[in-house]
């Protein structure tokens, strides 16, 4: 008889607790449900920023490959294309990139000179790899048609030299 007592307050205590971890799982469903979809809203989020570096690394990458770690020394592009001492070229500070990398500014003045000069020491500057690649510019004419002093700013990769 005792033992009959003990398996009965035994099922009723585990139909007890089947019926609140029923009660609680219901009561709690909705709660899930907004935390699974604030869940889902935040992967969708980070797969729409999956992806945003491609381009970026593929250029490091391949300038890697190349052992193309540094631009073009614009002192002699600014000499061959637009004379000596045309231009001021006034490096910044360079700015860690990634993996090694760091992203170099210069601020070139050039006075007094012809548009098409210009462009040829901003072509000489792009085509050495990694390339020279104009951020700013503030052009001021001249009273001569097709010159004038011009402030540029460029920007290249650079690799870090130990």
């Amino acid at each position: 008889m005792k033992g009959e007592r003990i398996w009965k307050a035994a099922a009723l205590a585990l139909a007890v607790l089947a019926v609140a971890a029923t009660l609680n799982t219901l009561l709690s469903a909705k709660r899930h449900r907004e935390i699974l979809a604030r869940k889902e809203a935040d992967l969708v989020q980070i797969q729409s920023h999956a992806g945003r570096w491609e381009k970026e690394d593929a250029l490091r990458a391949g300038l890697e490959a190349r052992r193309a770690w540094k631009p073009a020394n614009l002192d002699e592009a600014a000499t061959r294309t637009l004379g000596a001492n045309m231009a001021k070229i006034t490096p910044r500070p360079a700015v860690s990139a990634a993996d090694g990398w760091q992203s170099r500014e210069v601020s070139v003045d050039l006075r007094d000179v012809s548009y098409g000069e210009a462009l040829l020491f901003l072509s000489a500057a792009a085509e050495v790899q990694p390339a020279w690649r104009l951020r700013e510019i503030e052009i001021k004419p001249s009273a001569e048609a097709g010159k004038g002093a011009m402030t540029l700013v460029l920007e290249a990769l650079e690799k870090k030299q130990p």
